[in-house]
């Protein structure tokens, strides 16, 4: 119950979000009617014991002020044995609040940038309110749709964290394609398009939890058009609080899904055999690889498949190709003329075949015992109808069918017929 929940505020380094305010009015009910317990920080960050009675520590936007190093390795400390850290900052970074959030910020994984984000389609009456509505999938972005992220300076991901076992940390606002930004770049502001680039940021860190974001305008009561009552402002500020208590993650979401049986029985071997506590670490560990590694796997995946496809065309063609020139002996016969069969005709097509196909063919017909002698005398063209009896006698009509007969023979048939 959030009755046992404590939120301690940050009063000692001169900071923006404060109880008393009216400017953040809206908010401070919100606290009060939710049952937060609310705690006031005035002394500084000086005791790792003095904040462990804190479930979340809110430092919103110091001003002309900075932690000294105590004061950021406490909080580091305070974060790595569970507590929950609320980090926001505010147009132009620790430039324009001339503060050091950036040295606690980078012992988690991230910076807040010197800039002022703005969008030059989606905004409300001015460009320095932008309308985000890229939200990436997490317990923080539940069912928002659209908020105005005012006067908000950007969040930079460092490229290296320490240790990666224990640090994980992923964005969960991003701005939107038609972004830009004035940055400060050490000597003055310059304006440059800034799509698509984290504004909040989610860190876990080995036992405790961090939110940060550029954006105290979230907070403020003054205008409904940006502040805490705009869009879904409210319902944003909710379920960073949630999380960080960690209402919304500790329960997670039941999924109905339907398992192909081998990777169950596969599963269940695992958690049998490496001492899993359920299923469900198993799949969400699986999930997380598979997040965090999407890309590559994804890409992998596509070139399997192409490689694939480029062995299924090649071999279809070499099938097609095979059927071609696969042509029996039967076929060839059947395309060759009766009259020409002699066998040096057909010895000189099978071996026309062979140097084409690569393949070895051998004749099954035997026609060495019909041939013809070529002395013997061959019969002219002057038959007579007594004549053929004798002829018939000599070549058997069998012979005819296979070609043996004397063009002579074959004009004086035609005159017969």
């Amino acid at each position: 119950m959030t009755s046992n929940i404590t939120i301690g505020l940050d009063y000692s380094h001169n900071n923006i979000l404060t109880l008393e305010s009216s400017s953040f009015g809206e908010f401070t009910q919100f606290l009060f009617t939710s049952g937060y317990k609310l705690g006031k920080i005035e002394a500084g960050f000086v005791s790792l014991d003095n904040l462990k009675k804190y479930n979340i520590i809110i430092l919103s936007t110091p001003k002309n002020s900075n932690l000294t190093p105590n004061e950021i390795q406490i909080l580091e400390s305070y974060v790595k044995q569970g507590g929950s850290l609320l980090i926001i900052s505010s147009t132009g970074g620790d430039y324009t609040s001339s503060t050091n959030l950036n040295e606690l910020t980078q012992k988690f994984g991230f910076e807040f940038e010197s800039d002022e984000i703005n969008d030059s389609v989606n905004y409300v009456n001015l460009q320095k309110r932008p309308i985000i509505t890229k939200f990436n999938p997490h317990v923080i972005t539940e069912q928002l749709k659209r908020i105005v992220f005012s006067s908000s300076c950007s969040v930079k991901i460092l490229d290296f964290i320490e240790d990666e076992k224990n640090v994980k940390i992923d964005w969960v606002l991003k701005s939107g394609l038609n972004s830009w930004r004035k940055k400060f770049d050490g000597e003055s502001w310059i304006e440059e398009d800034s799509p698509k680039i984290p504004l909040m940021v989610v860190v876990e860190y080995f036992k405790g939890k961090v939110v940060g974001f550029g954006n105290i305008s979230i907070f403020s009561s003054l205008a409904h058009e940006y502040g805490f009552s705009a869009l879904d402002n409210n319902f944003l500020i909710a379920n960073v609080l949630n999380f960080l208590i960690g209402s919304l993650d500790s329960e997670g979401k039941a999924v109905t899904i339907e398992l192909n049986l081998e990777l169950y029985y596969w599963a269940d071997k695992i958690i049998k055999q490496e001492k899993w506590d359920n299923i469900s670490d198993l799949i969400n560990v699986s999930l997380k690889y598979f997040k965090d590694n999407y890309s590559e796997i994804i890409n992998e995946i596509k070139n399997l498949r192409v490689e694939r496809l480029k062995k299924k065309v090649a071999y279809e063609k070499a099938a097609k190709e095979k059927v071609k020139r696969e042509i029996t002996e039967e076929e060839v016969l059947a395309k060759v003329p009766i009259l020409i069969r002699k066998k040096e005709d057909l010895e000189d097509i099978m071996s026309a075949l062979e140097d084409i196909t690569g393949e070895t063919y051998e004749i099954s017909i035997d026609l060495d015992e019909e041939d013809i002698d070529e002395d013997e005398e061959k019969p002219s063209v002057d038959f007579t109808d007594e004549d053929i009896i004798g002829f018939e006698e000599t070549y058997p009509k069998k012979a005819i069918w296979h070609g043996k007969a004397t063009k002579a023979f074959r004009e004086w048939l035609k005159k017969k017929q």
